[in-house]
């Protein structure tokens, strides 16, 4: 079996299952996981340009909704 990663031969306990993909080196694995720009389950790398836009507007519009401090709430009676 072969690496997705890197194509060298994976043997013995230096190898994963990656879903979806196939067996991988452990250490290989791990340094693709950590290049990734992942949070929680969105892979932020893999968002066309228009939807990172979209989803910094989206973060930015909930700051600016949880900053608004209670002297901007208007209090009814």
């Amino acid at each position: 079996m072969r690496c997705v990663y890197c194509e060298k031969t994976v043997f013995g306990n230096q190898g994963v299952t990656v879903p979806n993909l196939g067996p991988a080196h452990v250490s290989c694995f791990q340094a693709h996981e950590t290049m990734r720009r992942k949070f929680k389950d969105l892979d932020i790398s893999d968002l066309s340009d228009s939807d990172l836009a979209e989803l910094k507007e989206l973060v930015i519009a909930e700051e600016n909704h949880r900053n608004r401090g209670a002297a901007d709430e208007v209090e009814l009676f």
